[in-house]
């Protein structure tokens, strides 16, 4: 048996020792993280799969794992020979996997969850679809420790303080709003479980989980202070002493729950059930019961999506930083083909890595590198393993889609390149994609409008030729935090989530051909002011991107006159920003390259 089905057998044996009819595994933290540290990489260890979401369903007699389009072509690759069967969901919020287990595991059984790494509403949703049957819900924390002998521990990585003059406002400013709102809903007190806005709410920072500078840690909010619950030997007494002057004292991680059973009930505590695991929601429930309890979706989303105007100089600071690393490493990609190296796709994120790191304000990659080329462009999550990763060739296109955090920014951006001759239907695609990001990108629209709304506007050029692509159009990106951050997202999924001034999010349409090549344009964009007049407030978007736009495999003539105004001045901005910070070489090569082109 492959690795994957001995540790599959190992659970099953389990499973028939607890009395489990199934087993879910949703891969998520006891926070609901999309990245999760090496401990908590449970779908991963148990069905070989390495993407970034999913769920895995083991009963007695299938083993089934659960992926929205992002994850197909990829899923099918890695579960080959595993056991494991692939199950196509449409979306991130298909819950259809609830459904085959109800279908599928007999009446009166039990099933298994793990209760500190699913959240309150999935497990409550899941359980409210089974008790129909009379299948019940059982909470066994970790359970997987029982086949996982060398489980890796925690994270031991330090914790600092993301500074005042990146972050742009202090954590007792930050506090006083936050229990400002807690006051304008009735509540005392606030459980802050997720990462990012613990991160953002406390101006702290780690590596505990890899490219997403957070702290593992939760939070408690309350007049008098801040519980912060994480491992205490990761705090320097400077950062303690720090953190007390604002009223936060470290206590830790694991004691959580044992505090809310202790805390007098004495006001109404806030939650958000999304991000809120079902044992932690159990502890709540326990303490404040039902009246006691207002769930709803956390505020701070929303506070820290919104940059202030020292992250959003700090953004486009990046950008610029960025855009410099970006110059060297393409002519440097191009250099090296048109003198023969052997360059594989591992070798190029290794390259870009090094002309970013030596930015003294570099701190690390905000994700993993996609360096796909051709087919392997296909896949829009593509994981570029060396060994296994293809040789580039001065031909066709390749796509590379990667990021940085800066002290004062994070990035995010993919570009498509030519590498030498190119078909005239990778040229097609090539144009129609890139059409549909600039279309985005000049997009003025209503101020309340929400990004469902404007995900039509992206895809309009591939719809009108009939092609599309899976994923969503764009996402929001944090201040040194996740680079996948909300609330706010263009995509077909609805959401009333209105495009606010100060947001920034990414335009990434997509058009993928499964054996051939795949193409995708990112840039990132600031919600700015349009401007009003007798039909109200209008939007519009700054773009921040500051890294050119191979016009090589464009077909200018499929361009309208708009777009084409829009790629010329794009480029010639480009140029203008970075030649001054550029050798005269590297300055000479992005002239030429960011050259206007015309129908």
């Amino acid at each position: 048996m492959t690795e994957v089905e001995t540790r599959i057998e190992a659970l099953r044996a389990v499973m028939r020792e607890w009395g489990w009819s199934a087993a879910v595994i949703v891969g998520e933290d006891p926070h609901n993280s999309e990245y999760t540290p090496s401990r908590w990489c449970q779908r991963r260890y148990i069905s070989g799969f390495t993407g970034s979401a999913g769920v895995v369903v083991i009963t007695l007699s299938h083993a089934g794992l659960w992926v929205d389009s992002r994850y197909h072509i990829q899923a099918a690759r890695e579960l080959q020979g595993s056991g494991v069967e692939m199950h196509r969901m449409v979306s991130v919020e298909d819950m259809e996997w609830m459904k085959w287990i109800s279908d599928n595991v007999p009446a009166g059984g039990k099933v298994g969850i793990d209760g500190i790494c699913m959240s309150q509403a999935d497990a409550v949703r899941l359980q409210s679809l089974l008790s129909v049957k009379g299948t019940s819900v059982i909470s066994r924390p970790d359970f997987l420790s029982a086949i996982w002998p060398d489980r890796p521990a925690l994270p031991q990585d330090s914790v600092w303080l993301h500074d005042e003059s990146c972050s742009g406002r202090s954590t007792a400013d930050k506090l006083s709003w936050f229990r400002g709102v807690l006051a304008e809903k009735g509540c005392r007190y606030a459980l802050v479980t997720t990462l990012d806005q613990i991160a953002w709410l406390l101006n702290i920072r780690s590596n505990d989980i890899d490219y997403c500078p957070v702290v593992i840690s939760f939070a408690v909010v309350s007049p008098e202070g801040v519980a912060l619950f994480a491992d205490g030997a990761k705090f320097s007494s400077e950062v303690r002493e720090t953190l007390g002057s604002d009223g936060i004292s470290v206590y830790p991680y694991g004691g959580v729950a044992e505090y809310i059973a202790q805390m007098p009930a004495n006001g109404r505590i806030m939650t958000d059930p999304s991000s809120l695991n079902y044992d932690l929601a159990k502890a709540v429930n326990d303490r404040f019961g039902a009246d006691g309890t207002v769930c709803c979706a956390s505020p701070i989303d929303v506070e820290k999506s919104v940059k202030n105007a020292v992250e959003i100089e700090g953004f486009r600071r990046a950008y610029v930083r960025d855009g410099v690393a970006q110059t060297r490493f393409y002519h440097w990609l191009e250099d090296a083909m048109a003198a023969g190296e052997q360059i594989s796709e591992a070798d190029a994120a290794d390259k870009l890595h090094e002309f970013r790191a030596v930015c003294p304000d570099f701190i690390d990659e905000s994700f993993e590198t996609i360096s796909a080329y051709q087919e392997n462009s296909a896949l829009p999550h593509y994981s570029t393993v060396r060994g296994h990763d293809a040789m580039l060739q001065p031909r066709g296109l390749y796509l590379n889609d990667s990021g940085a955090h800066y002290r004062y920014g994070t990035t995010d951006i993919t570009r498509t390149i030519a590498l030498g001759q190119t078909t005239g239907l990778e040229r097609e695609d090539y144009t129609i994609d890139l059409k549909a990001m600039i279309d985005l990108g000049m997009a003025v629209f209503p101020a309340g409008t929400p990004g469902c709304r404007l995900d039509a506007v992206a895809r309009r050029p591939l719809w009108q030729t009939m092609r599309n692509f899976g994923h969503g159009t764009g996402h929001g990106v944090g201040n040194v935090l996740s680079v996948h951050e909300g609330p706010q997202t263009i995509r077909q999924n609805l959401k009333d989530q209105p495009m606010l001034p100060g947001m920034i999010t990414s335009d990434e349409p997509g058009i993928y051909r499964e054996g051939f090549h795949g193409i995708r344009h990112e840039n990132m964009l600031l919600c700015v002011s349009a401007g009003s007049n007798e039909f109200g407030d209008w939007l519009g978007f700054e773009t921040l991107t500051c890294t050119w736009i191979d016009t090589a495999a464009v077909i200018a003539g499929m361009l309208d006159a708009a777009e084409l105004e829009w790629l010329n001045r794009y480029n010639n901005n480009v140029y203008e920003t970075l030649s001054p910070l550029l050798s005269a070489g590297d300055s000479a090569w992005l002239y030429k390259k960011t050259r206007p082109i015309s129908m």
